[in-house]
């Protein structure tokens, strides 16, 4: 990190560097870049299309920012790390925020985007309010974000598609279960402070939401309450957990003692991981790897 940036530099760290060594500078414009955002963490991965093989990935965590404080993180993360200075065959980017709202696109009128999701969210007049359309539900996605922060990325990304990470998670579960029965499923995206619930009921979307915790009561009271709210057994429902999470953790233990059909996301068969993402759980980054497929 730059000199001037030294009080930012100490606090950001980097928590994931898994690079193989058949990565090349210089054949960028045959990958394709992924990137995954939040107010408290930078990561990305990069897709060799050639070999059909996800070959690289790095990941920085960081205290919770404000927009300009994150604009200077990434900033100073872009400066000091070659392979975010690159031109790429394709550039993607998730930005992780809570302030979203799901509109059937049969109901969607695009001049009434900030009405949406003023019904459910306070947001600044300063933020931009974007909408991604999600082919497999026929739903619009309506989120908003910093203009701070869409001015740094243009910046920095300026060939970026840029999505809600909520839209690019629906649409790869929903995709990767399109052949499943007429059940329900659960699926649980677990961030540092936040976490996404995502119900299945065969191949559609039943629920969609995001809740902030602090505690592991917390955690368990909303997925308890959700699925209390659509009948769904506890004992019975099968759980998938995906993000930041790991079996030996309080979430985990008290997410068991009430749901017992626990299991972790799988990575998508469709592609090949590098041998450096052996030592990378499966489950941990699946939103982030899962752009690829997703379709938007």
């Amino acid at each position: 990190m730059a000199t001037g940036n030294k009080h930012i530099a100490d606090q950001v760290y980097l928590s994931q560097n898994a690079l193989d060594k058949g990565l090349r500078p210089d054949l960028s414009e045959q990958y394709s870049l992924s990137i995954q955002l939040s107010p408290d963490g930078f990561s990305f991965c990069i897709f060799d299309a050639s070999r059909n093989k996800y070959a690289g990935l790095m990941a920085y965590n960081f205290p919770s920012a404000s927009p300009l404080l994150l604009n200077q993180i990434v900033g100073s993360i872009v400066k000091q790390n070659q392979w975010l200075n690159l031109n790429y065959q394709q550039c993607s980017l998730i930005y992780e925020t809570a302030v979203t709202t799901l509109v059937p696109n049969s109901l969607f009128d695009e001049s009434k985007i900030r009405e949406y999701l003023k019904l459910n969210h306070h947001i600044a007049e300063s933020d931009l309010v974007k909408h991604d359309y999600l082919p497999l539900p026929d739903a619009e996605n309506i989120w908003a974000i910093p203009t701070d922060v869409v001015t740094m990325l243009n910046i920095h990304f300026p060939n970026a598609r840029v999505f809600n990470h909520t839209s690019t998670l629906i649409e790869s579960l929903l995709l990767q279960n399109k052949n499943r029965e007429a059940e329900e499923a659960v699926f649980v995206n677990i961030r540092k402070s936040t976490f996404d619930i995502v119900i299945l009921k065969g191949n559609h979307l039943l629920f969609s939401n995001a809740f902030q915790y602090r505690t592991k009561e917390d955690f368990i009271y909303y997925l308890i309450y959700v699925l209390e709210q659509l009948h769904l057994n506890p004992e019975k429902i099968g759980l998938t957990l995906m993000g930041e999470i790991v079996r030996i953790s309080e979430i985990y233990e008290v997410t068991y003692k009430y749901v017992r059909n626990i299991a972790f996301a799988a990575r998508n068969t469709d592609y090949q991981f590098s041998y450096v993402f052996d030592e990378i759980p499966n489950h941990i980054y699946f939103n982030l790897i899962n752009i690829q497929q997703c379709g938007l």
